[in-house]
């Protein structure tokens, strides 16, 4: 995503942090990863899901289950074949079965045409470099 859309790559301690988050979340049952393999047993694609209760708007009375589509990723030499898009259908099929009333993501631009077509749609935020 980084690649495309100027998001900087993260320091390697932020790396840490991350792999520490995942771990936690996972032994806590709130994420799972689907991974596609090739003819080597080697990982080719690779798309996550993870749980969390928020407010669906800043003034809900009431918080709500939902999932984020997490760490979506494809090895160049095996893109446009449907495998992230299978993979994300999988992971938001695991959202479901745990209680998750809506998926989100942050979505590179290349991408964004894949997440219409799975049926995601773009939110109302907006952004502003400061």
């Amino acid at each position: 995503m980084g690649e495309l859309d100027g998001i900087p790559v993260p320091s390697s301690q932020r790396g840490l942090e991350v792999i520490a988050l995942f771990e936690k979340e996972f032994n806590e049952g709130n994420l799972v990863f689907r991974v596609a393999m090739d003819e080597k047993d080697e990982i080719i694609a690779c798309a996550g899901g993870l749980m969390r209760e928020e407010y669906v708007f800043p003034l809900s009375e009431e918080k709500s289950k939902f999932g984020w589509v997490i760490a979506v990723y494809t090895m160049p030499s095996h893109r446009k074949r449907g495998l992230a898009s299978r993979l994300v259908e999988e992971v938001c099929g695991w959202l479901k079965d745990q209680g998750a009333e809506r998926a989100r993501l942050w979505s590179s631009s290349s991408a964004r045409g894949m997440y219409e077509e799975l049926g995601f749609r773009t939110m109302m935020d907006m952004e502003k470099t400061l």
